[in-house]
């Protein structure tokens, strides 16, 4: 699908406003948002259109419907929060464990896909991203498999960069001052199909636990957006809540 073909709706575009304006402490835990007449007046879209921004807030723990009073702002959700962005292990803090990173594909331009759980910002959007597939191993184990979607936007030869056996977010962060300030994930229980399995080397069918994050960095309009597939049979993410 072309680019242009991809469009954020309107209430998607809403609610990401108003989800960061929370985050951001525009509305603080307790105070009212504006109503859905002053929402409409203020960001020209319809009323079912608000409506449904409203409803993803309160999905999402960010407000509470009150009859008569409106929609108020509750306290930050409190969730698993960015797992190590490194995909660090609990179990591989040992100097004597021997990680490594293969390179599947990429990193290589391509168009962003039209299914992604969370979707980028319309100027992400308007330029073409790049495609990073890897695995990681400890001890020759494979512990996960991962997708990643970066914006191609002043990104001077990162086609050309090698990523094998390295970190992805250390080179970001030397090569082009890029730094991991956050983010938002959502994390369910799968069974492996054919490809999941064979990269994370376990049978088909397996329980997998997999991750969609997308992480933000101080470049405004840049975020790092990954699918990542996790054993977690012999070894743990680690993470904190």
């Amino acid at each position: 699908m072309a680019r242009s073909q991809i469009k954020v709706p309107q209430y998607r575009q809403l609610y990401e406003t108003l989800r960061k304006q929370i985050t951001n402490r525009v509305y603080k835990a307790g105070d009212l948002l504006p109503s859905e007449h002053e929402l409409s007046l203020a960001h020209t879209v319809t009323q079912p259109t608000i409506r449904q921004a409203l409803a993803l807030l309160v999905n999402d723990g960010y407000i509470k419907k009150h009859q008569g009073k409106g929609s108020i702002v509750l306290e930050l959700p409190k969730g698993l929060g960015i797992l190590s962005i490194e995909g660090r292990l609990a179990n591989s803090e040992n100097d004597g464990d021997n990680l490594t990173t293969r390179i599947i594909d990429g990193p290589r331009l391509t168009k962003w896909p039209a299914d992604m759980i969370f979707t980028p910002s319309q100027a992400e959007l308007k330029r073409s991203c790049f495609y990073i597939e890897r695995q990681r191993k400890v001890n020759n184990i494979v512990v996960f498999y991962e997708i990643l979607y970066i914006v191609n936007q002043n990104l001077p030869k990162f086609a050309s960069k090698s990523l094998e056996n390295k970190s992805l977010y250390a080179l970001l962060s030397k090569s082009y001052e890029i730094e991991i300030k956050g983010g938002e994930q959502k994390i369910w229980s799968i069974a492996a199909d054919i490809k999941t399995s064979n990269y994370l080397e376990i049978q088909l069918g397996s329980p997998v636990l997999r991750l969609e994050r997308r992480i933000d960095t101080n470049r405004e309009n840049f975020s790092i957006y990954t699918s990542l597939y996790v054993n977690t049979e012999r070894y743990l993410l680690q993470g904190q809540i």
